[in-house]
């Protein structure tokens, strides 16, 4: 059985140097077409980390409430670190897997575990960051800085949104991974902003019906997310064929195993 390489969608290394084109009319539209497809598996890893984060808050309400702010934070921050993170990039990777045309399981959601030490590195470097710049614009400027913090962190949170799809797809670093989808989204920082407005827009709608139109919006969250990291970073796929004469190089099935779905690139030539 051979196994051939292959990267679907964009490339990193020009999206970082060129900027990239997204036609958001027709990412939303596959988006809409994806999430019909996939939806059940994605909505029931939603569910599921909904009901782990909600768990543990409602276990800890007491507990934290005993402890001072400096730790409840502390907790928090860990929490968010550890076991959120990790959560999220199972989320975040089922989207790209939609977005390349493959199936997911539910149980993709754990499938990062194992790259809980760059993945928590990372969301602790995210969220210093995040709370350093809110207290410092709330304790300079006060009220009008208590506000601007609230942008400022939009603004990061913006910026940061392919940090864990970059160290599970691509195995990059934390901080190499941080870097690089900052640069990533200043580079296309006025189709980025315009998009993230879009959801933001789809988000309230969806929270009027009594919030049940989140059902919908989050899993096409993830999609749309997959299918816009596609197009700027590309995706690296495995593809095997058997050695069997009947058989051309390349036309066998995709491997559906996320570990495998990674692109085989040196991280090197994107320290410069």
């Amino acid at each position: 059985m051979n196994k051939t390489h292959y990267v679907l969608g964009g490339n990193l290394k020009k999206s970082l140097t060129e900027g990239a084109s997204l036609d958001l009319k027709q990412i939303f539209k596959d988006a809409f077409v994806i999430t019909r497809k996939h939806y059940l598996p994605l909505i029931i890893a939603c569910l599921v980390t909904v009901a782990i984060v909600a768990t543990f808050y409602t276990l800890s309400l007491n507990s934290l409430s005993e402890l001072s702010e400096s730790n409840q934070l502390l907790i928090n921050f860990i929490f968010s670190s550890v076991v959120i993170a990790p959560l999220v990039t199972g989320l975040q990777m089922m989207g790209i897997n939609h977005a390349i045309g493959l199936k997911s399981r539910s149980a993709d959601l754990f499938s990062f575990f194992n790259l809980i030490l760059q993945l928590a590195l990372a969301s602790m470097m995210i969220n210093i960051v995040v709370y350093i710049l809110s207290v410092a614009f709330s304790e300079v400027l006060g009220d009008i800085g208590a506000k601007l913090s609230i942008i400022v962190m939009l603004y990061l949170n913006m910026t940061f949104c392919m940090v864990y799809p970059l160290i599970a797809e691509k195995k990059f670093s934390a901080a190499l991974a941080i870097r690089l989808s900052f640069k990533l989204i200043n580079k296309n920082l006025l189709q980025f902003t315009f998009l993230f407005i879009l959801l933001f827009v789809l988000a309230i709608i969806a929270l009027l019906p009594s919030g049940l139109g989140m059902f919908l919006f989050i899993p096409f969250y993830f999609n749309i997310m997959g299918i816009v990291y596609r197009q700027m970073c590309g995706v690296g796929i495995v593809a095997t064929n058997l050695d069997d004469d009947n058989d051309s190089p390349g036309n066998g099935p995709l491997n559906n195993d996320a570990q495998e779905n990674t692109e085989s690139k040196n991280s090197s030539e994107f320290e410069a």
